[in-house]
């Protein structure tokens, strides 16, 4: 078996190829659009011919390179027969079988996550034959599952059956590689690992802990993080409905774009934070190429439907920016400034700033008492681990439609972890006219190391009554290690088989916990969270 997993690092999208040397043959799982001349260099460096072409699911995230790689290799497209794809494609069902030389790749069809997600057991016939791994699609994620935003709560139903019915029923021993890791906006609190075990998520992921239908529903379908950018736009890409095109911009004179500004064009300043506070076309969105999932965060930034021109630092940024934006279906690039700023500065045309401040600056003009909103545009998980007393918090993908929140008249400091988000979210909302900004440099990860002053909720409501026969631990607002510290105590006061169940909002009491269940023999019997709280129960064993 030849076996290579493809990890896209600013997307968090995996591909896999699984060919047998043998038979010189290979199979291409879920290919991204941006990566089919790797997969084509991929298997000609193993000597090997791409024969199909296999997709776990419809895509909402990123688009599809299936039919750009079956068009250079002759390869047939495989999808399940749910899937609704208006090109020609093979059809897959639930126990069907494609077959690679000594290599078997098993279909098991698992909705949830959309209504025609598969996973592949893929099964090495020469050293055995039970299935080796599993490519799991975006039904099973490494920490996480799968989001089931297409179908509600039937959907998260429908998750639950075919994870019991076909993932959990397998050997411990079996890998995991799932189509998507940390970075994704398919699930939430993935793992940075691209591959695990079965034994390893049975014991470990929260949400396979939950063996209750109705709990496992309420867990998933709660705190979804915010639908991909361009959604519908993608799923209609991936399935036919809507065409595929190839963004060929052209270079413009400064005049001309900013004539193009004029006309509603909007201009995309690829250059990092620092540079764009320093001068920077008015009503440019600002998402340095180097951020991490560049492509996701200007497909969530752009206005739908307008023409883009980039302003890159250099020749190769933009081959890289038409690419990378490509893959999550943003095709308006209609150009690019030729000569950049230079030529804009010497034709006198309009410049804004966005003052870079340190978060010392910061704090030294929180405590002057300075007439001055802290801006916190992290996600939901980065706030209760800790932020600036007295910050709104409005995560970046939410700001936008949330922008009324913002006081339009007083001077806005925004951070994020590190300057990079917060610099996107500043440019976003100038374009809605409001203006006073202040970027803050290093972000909460500067802030953290200077040891300056962090609060976390601390106030909480009242706990939620206990099951019958069950004590009840509140931990919430407490740091680790007091909510382990106060379990050891606890769980000395129940009898053998009784439980405890505990509720903590620090995101250390985890692992906290994991380390009390083996050194101390209890078991942990359920585990959850909602809300930013976690809940776990204990059950003394002895």
């Amino acid at each position: 078996m030849i076996f290579q997993q493809i990890l896209n690092e600013e997307s968090g999208c995996l591909s896999y190829l699984v060919g047998c040397g043998q038979a010189g043959r290979a199979v291409i799982v879920d290919p991204g659009r941006d990566r089919v001349h790797e997969y084509l260099r991929l298997a000609r460096r193993r000597g090997l011919t791409i024969t199909h072409v296999v997709e776990t699911h419809t895509h909402a995230d990123h688009i599809s390179g299936n039919r750009d790689l079956a068009t250079a290799t002759g390869a047939p497209i495989f999808a399940h027969a749910a899937a609704g794809l208006a090109f020609d494609h093979e059809r897959l069902r639930d126990g069907d079988a494609i077959g690679v030389g000594n290599i078997r790749l098993t279909v098991a069809h698992t909705p949830g996550h959309t209504p025609d997600s598969i996973c592949l057991l893929v099964t090495d016939l020469e050293r055995g034959a039970e299935p080796w791994f599993v490519l799991t699609g975006d039904t099973l994620f490494v920490g996480s599952v799968g989001r089931p935003d297409l179908g509600g709560a039937r959907a998260a139903e429908e998750a639950y059956e075919s994870l019991t019915r076909v993932l959990l029923r397998l050997d411990d021993s079996v890998e995991i590689y799932p189509a998507h890791g940390a970075g994704s906006a398919c699930g939430r609190a993935m793992s940075a690992k691209t591959g695990s075990t079965i034994g390893f998520e049975r014991r470990f992921n929260a949400a396979l802990g939950l063996r209750d239908r109705a709990a496992f529903v309420d867990f998933i379908m709660r705190d979804l993080p915010p639908k991909p950018p361009q959604f519908e736009k993608i799923v209609g890409k991936n399935r036919g409905l809507i065409p595929l095109h190839s963004a060929k911009p052209r270079p413009y004179a400064a005049r001309e774009a900013w004539e193009a500004v004029q006309r509603g064009e909007c201009v995309v300043d690829l250059r990092d934070p620092g540079t764009y506070g320093e001068s920077h076309i008015p009503g440019a969105l600002n998402v340095w190429i180097d951020s991490p999932q560049f492509a996701e965060r200007v497909a969530w930034a752009v206005p739908t439907g307008v023409p883009l021109l980039l302003l890159a630092p250099g020749p190769s940024d933009l081959e890289r920016a038409v690419q990378a934006l490509s893959r999550v279906g943003v095709d308006e690039v209609a150009g690019f400034l030729q000569w950049g700023m230079i030529e804009w500065k010497s034709c006198g045309f309009p410049l804004e700033t966005v003052p870079q401040i340190t978060v010392h600056d910061l704090l030294e003009w929180l405590e002057e008492g300075r007439d001055l909103a802290v801006i916190d545009v992290r996600e939901p998980f980065e706030w209760l681990d800790g932020h600036i007393d007295g910050a709104i918090h409005l995560p970046m993908m939410e700001c936008v439609a949330c922008r009324d929140l913002v006081p339009p008249d007083r001077p806005k400091a925004v951070l994020c972890a590190g300057g990079l988000r917060s610099s996107t979210v500043i440019s976003a909302l100038k374009r809605h006219g409001i203006q006073h900004w202040y970027n803050v440099t290093g972000g909460m990860t500067a802030w953290t190391k200077s040891g300056y002053p962090i609060a976390r909720p601390t106030t909480v409501g009242p706990a939620p009554a206990a099951s019958p026969g069950r004590t009840m631990l509140d931990c919430r607002g407490l740091d680790c290690p007091m909510p382990v510290m106060k379990l050891g105590k606890a769980i000395k006061t129940v009898p053998p088989g009784a439980t405890i169940e505990l509720l903590a909002t620090d995101p250390g009491s985890m692992v906290d916990l994991e380390a009390f269940e083996k050194q101390s023999g209890h078991r942990i019997v359920e585990r959850g969270e909602s809300a930013g709280v976690f809940r776990f129960v204990v059950q003394r064993t002895k």
